[in-house]
Formats: structure tokens, sequence, C-alpha cells
């Protein structure tokens, strides 16, 4: 059974290395007259650091699964040449062409359906826990 407070060689080294920076930071503020301001300052830095890094990160991964995903949503044509269709026929005068606008907007309702519904859906995003 492996421990769980035993780190690789690479966190251990980086840890180190985070250390030895905060160690030299410490003693450099030290010795100012303002250290006070000047540790709120650096702690403000890190966290607004902290904070970029993370939306960065966060905006690489939507722009990945944005680029997954089809672009393409039939249900969203179908709705609107369901709409038209309806129109054309409640005019009497094109209630033909408003039938035949009406067939094609419950084939893209349908396809979108099917598509939404066997395209990969269980894909879970990086806050969903399995």
């Amino acid at each position: 059974m492996a421990d769980s407070t035993k780190q690789d060689p690479e966190s251990k080294s980086g840890d180190d290395q985070v250390e030895q920076l905060a160690r030299e930071l410490a003693g450099r503020l030290r010795a100012m007259p303002n250290r006070q301001e000047l540790t709120d300052y650096a702690v403000s830095l890190l966290k607004d650091s902290n904070e970029e890094a993370a939306q960065t990160e966060q905006a690489h991964s939507s722009a990945k699964r944005a680029a997954k995903n089809d672009p393409f949503n039939p249900i969203a044509f179908g709705i609107p040449l369901f709409l038209i269709g309806v129109v054309l026929c409640a005019t009497g005068l094109l209630a033909g062409i408003g039938l035949g606008i009406i067939a094609i907007a419950f084939i893209m309702v349908a396809w979108g359906l099917v598509m939404s519904l066997f395209s990969g859906g269980s894909e879970k995003g990086p806050d969903e826990r399995p």
C-alpha cells in the first residue's frame, strides 16, 4: 500500500524551489522599511497570478470542449422553419408550401434529437465527478 505523504522527485524539487524563493523574498522584505505593505503587495500579486492562471486554464478547457461539439444544431433551424410554415399555412394561399416547410422542420428537429442522444452526450466536464 502506497503512502500518500510520499512525493515524487519532480514535485519535491518544485516544492524546494518554491520554499527557496519564499525564503529569499522574506529575507529581502525584512530588510525594507515598509515591509508590511510590501508583504501585503507580494501576497496580492501571488493571488492575482494564481487566479489568472486558473482563468487561462479554464479558457483553454472551454475552447477544447467547444471544438469537440458540432456547431450545426438542426433543432435551432427546425423551430423557425416550423413557425414560417405555420404562417404560410395561415395565409391560405401558400398552404402547400407551408406544409412542406413544416415537414422539413419536423425532420430537422427529429434529426437534432437523434444527434443529441447519440453524439457522446455522456462526456463529463472537468468539474463533474465520476
